[in-house]
């Protein structure tokens, strides 16, 4: 178990949110990381990427039935996962 996986259940008590890892890899994005993770109902944010090189947002949203998670595969960002989160923020 990786530490943020480790500090989302903890955060959250709920493990479905720190799943984020292993779903976005099962869709295909080995490489996941966070971009936003402050809200307490487990509506956040991260960039994945398929090569580590083009970075996609992700959204994770709590909804009735559990977590909701979207890639959004509009607008990639090319370069590193700390470019892809600047740009995700607007940092």
């Amino acid at each position: 178990m990786t530490s943020e996986k480790y500090m989302c259940e903890a955060f959250t008590g709920c493990r479905g949110a720190g799943d984020y890892r292993e779903w976005a890899e099962q869709q295909g994005y080995p490489f996941c990381e966070v971009a936003d993770w402050t809200s307490s109902a487990g509506d956040w944010s991260f960039v994945v990427s398929r090569d580590g090189e083009t970075w996609f947002s992700l959204f994770q949203e709590h909804g009735p039935r559990g977590y909701v998670r979207t890639v959004d595969e509009t607008q990639p960002i090319v370069g590193s996962a700390d470019r892809a989160i600047k740009y995700l923020t607007g940092g």
